[in-house]
């Protein structure tokens, strides 16, 4: 059984939503680079990129101490800060999280 992605995260920082609530247009589908790196205790630093897009470097931040919830996922839905540098908000086959 895996965790859900509330599971690695800051439950302070990060909440649960349904897919009712979630802002369908702020997501977009990315691919996810395999290295990650950790940038400190609760911040790992990913490359993501569209389809046919530029990779961009992005950081989640709030995880669990040493926790990746996105290790092992390829291609998932996040939604980004307006800078493009932050993920605020992660949808992985339905289990949708985002920044409070």
């Amino acid at each position: 059984m895996f965790d859900s992605l509330i599971d690695n995260l800051n439950k302070d920082k990060w909440e649960e939503i349904d897919a009712a609530s979630k802002n369908q247009d702020k997501f977009l589908e990315y691919h996810v680079m395999r290295q990650h790196r950790q940038v400190d205790d609760t911040t790992i630093a990913f490359m993501v990129a569209v389809d046919e897009g530029d990779p961009k470097s992005v950081e989640l931040k709030d995880c669990q101490k040493k926790k990746d919830p996105l290790k092992e996922i390829g291609v998932v839905e996040l939604m980004l800060n307006a800078e493009e540098t932050e993920i605020i908000g992660i949808d992985l086959n339905g289990d949708i999280v985002i920044r409070k």
